[in-house]
């Protein structure tokens, strides 16, 4: 596809086009969505262009010229973003006193493309990026490129697993030598780089990279322990090499729209996963980040027994999730993203633990998501979903179906409850409240309201109270409300 056409496709592109000649002003697509439309994608949202005056300005006469909104990034810069329904467009001013200049501060070649935007249009390479993407690899733009920017170490290593690329020789011995100043970079932008190479179509993969790269000691020191760390049956992989198979699991999971779930699940299950969260981020994002982390309390618990060939870790869970609490933590996440992956880790091995009794009951469903449930998010599928992809990656291939899906038809119960039944199972409504219990019962304030409350609403999901007469039949009986309505005594004073 010739660039003309592409532009002519594009109609977002040919209104901009339309306003910058309408006021005579110089500007150039660049970056990711002129590699993309060389790589033929069709779907190119995020459009980056270079502007040698003032770019804060261009994006404040193309906002108006569309009806957008417009929103100052960086004023010192002289960068402004336009924001149109799913398109976001970005105008900066040169890097540089020229577009060469600007192109050649670039991380890759193939991000330092620019395609003129006043005829004659034309294509600017002036680093040969059209040249690497036909040969399928990632070349630093220039030898400075990681040192200068120490976080395109990882860039480069998700770009490459996204394209499906290799990394040019050379750059490989750059990234190496700049990836111990990745710890002098901002932690939000090691984060947000680290959720979008563990969400890219071979996470694992990529965390392999990041391992045979030398860059985990420095990103990610919490999760190198895990490499080496042996396992007994049914796993058949070291904790590390599981936990990029699990990652990888995930990410094929997603691909097949979570066709390891009934059908009428599948949909609410996707909307459930892409709710928002604190942070402009979702479940969705957040759950590779819970599998990368949820064995890191392996190495510190492995117990070989002495009697067989198992390999015990017992409480690694938990141990696990103090870990992911700091490394939250460290790279600065909102304290409701840090809660949800520190739970989804915590309480992991739930479903799987589930598979063991001879019935899910309605009180095990009940305790499972009153266990997941944080503030303002419920991350019960989240732990589900976790589970299958940990099972995946268990055992060796073409083995441990009959497990798998033993777990299936734990994850179908607990979806249909969270899904179908949640007034009646997971949530229900309260038949009682605290005023209740001291104005109707005589109980004076203080901690045990709580308690007999939070039985009461586990006796309702059970099916064993179902009306206020019962629910107040249900806390007259309670042992704990009958002894603090005793007289008191000389050994229990009042």
């Amino acid at each position: 596809m010739t660039h003309p056409n592409w532009l002519n496709k594009h109609h977002l592109i040919q209104d901009v086009i339309k306003i910058l000649h309408t006021h005579h002003l110089e500007a150039y697509l660049v970056g990711g969505a002129v590699r993309d439309m060389l790589l033929g994608r069709e779907q190119i949202v995020d459009l980056d262009f270079a502007i040698p005056g003032d770019g804060l300005a261009v994006a404040r006469r193309v906002a108006n010229g569309l009806h957008a909104a417009f929103y100052p990034l960086d004023a010192e810069r002289g960068t402004g973003r336009v924001v149109l329904e799913k398109f976001y467009l970005d105008f900066a001013s040169f890097r540089g006193a020229s577009l060469l200049e600007d192109l050649a501060d670039r991380d890759f070649t193939i991000n330092a493309m620019a395609i003129r935007l006043t005829e004659p249009f034309e294509l600017i390479d002036p680093l040969g990026g059209q040249q690497d993407l036909e040969a399928g690899q990632i070349r630093a733009a220039s030898p400075t490129a990681f040192s200068h920017d120490p976080v395109r170490v990882v860039r480069a290593v998700r770009q490459a697993v996204e394209f499906g690329f290799s990394l040019e020789a050379e750059t490989e011995v750059w990234l190496r030598a700049a990836a111990p100043g990745l710890p002098g970079i901002s932690p939000e932008r090691q984060r947000d780089e680290l959720l979008k190479l563990l969400n890219t179509p071979a996470p694992g993969q990529a965390v392999q990279r990041l391992r045979w790269l030398e860059v985990l000691p420095h990103l990610l020191p919490e999760v190198e322990p895990m490499i080496g760390v042996t396992q007994g049956p049914p796993h058949h992989l070291d904790v590390f090499d599981h936990t990029a198979q699990a990652l990888d699991a995930w990410a094929g999971m997603l691909h097949s729209g979570l066709s390891d779930l009934p059908e009428p699940l599948q949909a609410p299950a996707q909307a459930e996963l892409t709710a928002p969260l604190a942070g402009n981020l979702s479940q969705q994002t957040l759950l590779p980040l819970a599998l990368l982390l949820h064995d890191t309390g392996k190495p510190a618990t492995r117990t070989p027994d002495p009697n067989s060939a198992a390999v015990h870790f017992y409480g690694h869970e938990q141990i696990s999730a103090k870990v992911a609490r700091r490394l939250m933590q460290r790279f600065h996440f909102s304290n409701q993203a840090a809660d949800f992956v520190e739970t989804v880790v915590a309480q992991h091995m739930r479903p799987l633990l589930l598979t063991a009794a001879d019935k899910v009951s309605r009180r095990a469903i009940y305790r499972f998501f009153r266990d997941t449930a944080g503030s303002g998010y419920q991350a019960g599928m989240a732990v589900a979903l976790h589970a299958l992809a940990d099972r995946r990656a268990t055992s060796p291939p073409n083995e441990g179906q009959a497990e798998l899906q033993e777990l299936r038809e734990v994850v179908y119960k607990l979806g249909m409850a969270y899904f179908e039944q949640r007034a009646q199972v997971v949530e229900p409504p309260p038949l009682l409240t605290g005023r209740d219990l001291i104005e109707t019962l005589g109980l004076a304030e203080g901690p045990l309201i709580g308690v007999l409350l939070n039985r009461l609403k586990e006796a309702q999901a059970t099916g064993e109270v179902t009306d206020r007469d019962a629910a107040l039949a249900f806390i007259l009986a309670d042992p704990d409300f009958q002894n603090d309505r005793r007289p008191p005594t000389d050994d229990r004073p009042a």
